[in-house]
């Protein structure tokens, strides 16, 4: 049978109007329709599943996607136990609390002498979706819960960034491992003749002429002008190095642990697709499979 994979790498990619496209044209076909999940940032998966349940609104058929997520497909993976500071299990009992109702979503907050120690956003009060744990009142670690009320997914973060992530399996140990790295890079930009910015200086050259042709002098100049130029500017790159525990494979990169995900879903009948903005960066991985886009 045919299937058909849409893989999601940000919420971005989501809300751009051909994925609802795409996603729905497939659905008229006589096949298997899935998204695949696939975000380091684990509670991006409430998102995704409260975007499909919008689409199913106007299209009943979208209740028919299968969402998968990372947390489902490493749950019965080998992991390691984290210790109790890499884990940093909270107990909100002995802390003042206070609800609040946020897009039909149920808030609580704990309170320490007027201090936030923590959010807890769920949809009611058998299905927590999100713990935000804070030190100091700045955000220090968010546990995403799946659908059985277990957390799945810790996030450590520091100066508001997500530094180090762990995916965990139904026993509650580390099966995959995320860690953000920075690296500078350039990007070489070429401005020729035919670029907007040097074809307005060539206007205005003509602009200032006195007659319907330039003087020798004035044409000279908007030609010096309209000279190629390169300008090289650096910029800092974020990137993703995974662990995972089951065997201790590193990934150097997200997309090559992004092809071997997918290499477990996909059969000669699979129609995946990817979203545009990354796909000169996984279409490497994956020569030989044919990638559609949105």
């Amino acid at each position: 049978m045919q299937q058909f994979i849409f893989l999601l790498t940000s919420l971005n990619g989501m809300h751009k109007p051909n994925f609802s496209t795409q996603l729905q044209k497939a659905l008229q076909r006589d096949a298997q329709v899935s998204v695949l999940v696939a975000m380091v940032d684990f509670e991006a998966v409430w998102t995704v599943r409260q975007y499909l349940n919008q689409l199913a609104r106007n299209n009943p058929r979208v209740k028919d996607v299968r969402l998968v997520t990372l947390a489902e497909m490493f749950a019965d993976e080998p992991g390691l136990a984290l210790t109790a500071e890499e884990r940093h299990a909270i107990s909100l009992d002995n802390f003042e609390q206070r609800l609040f109702a946020d897009n039909q979503e149920q808030v609580k907050r704990y309170l320490d002498e007027g201090h936030m120690v923590a959010e807890l956003r769920q949809v009611d009060d058998e299905t927590p979706m999100v713990l935000r744990q804070y030190q100091a009142d700045q955000l220090a670690q968010v546990d995403t819960y799946g659908l059985n009320g277990k957390v799945v997914g810790i996030e450590k973060i520091q100066r508001e960034v997500a530094t180090t992530s762990y995916l965990l399996n139904r026993h509650g140990e580390a099966v995959l491992r995320f860690v953000r790295h920075e690296r500078p890079v350039e990007h070489v930009y070429n401005l020729s003749a035919t670029s907007a910015m040097l074809a307005t200086q060539f206007e205005d050259a003509k602009q200032v002429a006195s007659a319907a042709t330039m003087s020798k002098r004035q044409l000279e100049k908007a030609e010096s002008n309209a000279i190629d130029k390169t300008q090289v500017i650096t910029a800092t790159e974020a990137y993703y190095g995974v662990l995972a525990y089951s065997n201790y494979r590193r990934f150097s990169d997200i997309f090559a642990f992004y092809q071997a995900v997918l290499s477990r879903l996909l059969t000669p009948e699979t129609r995946l697709y990817v979203d545009l903005a990354v796909n000169a960066h996984f279409s490497p991985q994956m020569p030989n499979q044919l990638i559609f886009n949105y």
